[in-house]
């Protein structure tokens, strides 16, 4: 070969070089490549006919598309890992960088990695670029696998070690509800992982899939309304009109003599027609596989997640029938009916793909609203059977929150007041007026009045050090500074108070201040069962907020290193639920004060002292409430707020010193004008 020739020969393979590579689509690419296992339900080359609703995730899986975050929310065996097999192989092939695949366990991390090591040995175009699995060679073992242009790790998210020093392009979630709330005590396995693309925000992926569990505590669920929320829609093969196969349209019968179901089909929610399954298979296909079938989305999204919904009534033909689905669902119906809701509880989570609501009788805003209308009292004036008041206040970045609760003997506790104090907490203004209101002495429909016994703040936020510097001159008017402890089990007095240092106007007071913790659960366990027991009384004078607030959680089962816990999360995200986090601190202050421990003598003391009996039995005492406070919002100047906060009658300092102990060496609170 002359000088020339090679001259060209290298010029040619320049430019091939610099010539950039055709975009991958994966959708094509697994079409052309993709082959499934001899042991699968349909063997061989990948057909995308089969289950069309792969073809719009793959395209948006695929490097070039603009979304970063796919999220599938689908029933068990429909799809979800076929899509992650397929997309690794597109990845290695055409696009390759490390890729990391998160599993709720070991086991299933095993198995992923079993089904990918199978999809590269039948592959050519893979079994090219991927290290051969030697018993000696590091390149290719269950939990990694190297390729040209990076690696494949398979490890299970629930250890923190599994998700740190590896930097990933894609990263794969795969069943997230069945992964732990928290890795090691370092945060949520997603956002852990998602971490590891850091380096690639550019043009990273991430792809969780999962069928849900529980309302409330679903990761999915969470994922899923992040983004597009799209579902799929099929035309009605009599009307053509287009629709989502959804429960609420699904239909089964018996036969009359044998009493076995034989019949399963939907009807169309626009022309009512009945549609068999023998349609199934004209329904399911897309546009690009000469059908009208499509995605549909309900929701713009975050603007970088798409989600899609797909339940087992999609399932391709030769899969589970719509039959089969009917006596699943039958049979739950049934169990249900008994108590049962365990088998309900699988058909939602693993054939329709939505989360169970584990709560049946979860309380809601509108049940509030109607138990207070039903047995209405006034706020600001304390019923006869309320003989002490504590109050639990919560701190937002803009406000303080307070609720004041009155108890009475047997667990009996009824809302006195609800108040916010609009300011920033870090002026010394906001807290001027909270210092006022803890002065108030509430008119008692024996006649008297009482003062507030204890009080509850909450430290937790930007102002920690401020509520710290608040406490530490007010321990003797019982003011207490509070952290949560969420923890299910926990007492709400939880353990003894541990001594902070104080950052008071920049200088340190070395144990300055106790902080107590709270049972955070235990409480709001101990506040519900005495609503459903008839002993929480709520006052309809109450602002509609309050009422949501106290909604805004439910307790629900979660995955834990410890096994399945209840813990109380939100109903929804960003519910507001700071006058249940107020009634919390105010519990607290209850159980400080050992209420529940009170003899007979003890409340009679109390009563005594507040409602003492009249010589006129027929004598009525009038009392009025505390007027309310001029309707303020977040505009309002703190400084008006403390003025107006000074109508009320403010007692002195002195009403806060306890009276003497009572017997068996516990302090009764008296609190009496």
């Amino acid at each position: 070969m002359n000088m020339t020739d090679g001259y060209e020969v290298v010029m040619r393979a320049a430019m091939d070089g610099a010539r950039p590579e055709p975009e991958l689509r994966l959708d094509e690419w697994s079409e052309e490549h993709m082959v499934l296992p001899k042991s699968g339900a349909d063997p061989g080359p990948y057909r995308i006919e089969r289950t069309p609703m792969a073809r719009r995730i793959l395209q948006c899986l695929s490097p070039g598309d603009p979304c970063k975050r796919v999220v599938v929310r689908g029933a068990s065996q429909m799809l979800k890992t076929q899509v992650a097999i397929n997309a690794i192989g597109g990845w290695i092939h055409r696009a390759p960088a490390n890729i990391l695949a998160l599993e709720p366990t070991d086991k299933l991390a095993k198995r992923l990695s079993a089904r990918v090591s199978k999809a590269i040995s039948e592959v050519g175009v893979l079994r090219q670029r991927v290290a051969s699995p030697r018993s000696r060679d590091s390149r290719n073992t269950i939990d990694a696998k190297d390729f040209e242009g990076g690696a494949l790790y398979i490890v299970t998210a629930g250890a923190a070690a599994n998700l740190a020093e590896i930097p990933a392009r894609y990263v794969i979630f795969d069943e997230v509800d069945r992964m732990d709330s928290s890795v090691d005590g370092e945060g949520d396995p997603i956002a852990l992982g998602e971490a590891r693309a850091t380096t690639f925000n550019r043009n990273c992926k991430f792809y969780a899939v999962s069928s849900p569990t529980d309302k409330g505590a679903s990761k999915i669920d969470t994922l899923h309304d992040m983004g597009t929320q799209e579902v799929y829609l099929v035309p009605c093969p009599h009307c053509g009109h287009h629709h989502e196969l959804e429960l609420a349209n699904f239909k089964y019968s018996r036969d009359a003599t044998t009493g076995f179901m034989d019949r399963a089909w939907f009807v169309c929610p626009e022309c009512g027609a009945e549609i068999d399954e023998r349609f199934k298979g004209q329904m399911l296909p897309d546009t690009a596989a000469g059908g009208t079938a499509y995605w549909h989305a309900r929701s713009k999204g975050d603007g970088e997640t798409v989600s899609f919904h797909v339940s087992a009534f999609y399932a391709p033909v030769g899969s589970i029938t719509w039959l089969a689905l009917a006596r699943e669902h039958a049979r739950a119906e049934e169990r249900s009916k008994r108590g049962d809701d365990e088998a309900k509880r699988v058909f939602f989570n693993t054939r329709l793909a939505l989360s169970w609501d584990t709560v049946r009788d979860r309380t809601t805003a509108e049940q509030l609203r109607a138990l207070a209308a039903e047995r209405p009292f006034p706020l600001r004036l304390v019923p006869h059977k309320a003989l002490v008041l504590t109050v639990g206040v919560d701190l937002q970045d803009n406000r303080l929150e307070a609720v004041v609760w009155g108890y009475g003997r047997g667990g009996e506790m009824w809302t006195i007041d609800y108040r916010v104090f609009w300011g920033n907490p870090g002026d010394a203004a906001v807290w001027v007026a909270l210092d006022a209101y803890l002065a108030t002495k509430f008119p008692h429909e024996g006649g008297q009045k009482l003062g507030i016994e204890v009080t509850g703040i909450d430290t937790q936020g930007h102002f920690t050090h401020r509520v710290y510097s608040y406490c530490m001159h007010r321990e003797n008017r019982r003011v207490y500074a509070l952290r949560g402890d969420p923890k299910p089990g926990k007492a709400i007095v939880a353990g003894r108070p541990s001594p902070q240092d104080v950052n008071a106007n920049g200088s340190i007071v070395r144990d300055g201040v106790k902080l107590w913790h709270v049972g955070t659960d235990t409480a709001k366990d101990l506040f519900f069962n005495r609503l459903k027991l008839g002993l929480v009384h709520l006052s309809p004078d109450l602002p509609p907020e309050f009422f949501e607030h106290l909604a805004a959680e439910v307790c629900v089962p979660q995955k834990t290193a410890r096994g399945e816990e209840r813990r109380w999360v939100p109903v929804r995200n960003g519910a507001r639920n700071e006058a249940l986090d107020c009634s919390v601190y105010s519990l607290w202050g209850s159980a400080r004060m050992k209420l529940d421990d009170y003899t007979d003598a003890e409340w009679d003391r109390l009563e005594t002292a507040i409602s003492p009996p009249t010589a006129d039995l027929f004598s009525t005492v009038v009392v009025e409430p505390l007027p309310p406070p001029p309707a303020r919002d977040e505009a309002d100047a703190p400084e008006k707020l403390a003025a107006a906060i000074s109508e009320p009658e403010i007692a002195e300092t002195e009403a806060f010193i306890p009276q003497q102990p009572a017997a068996r060496g516990r302090r009764v609170f008296g609190g009496v004008a």
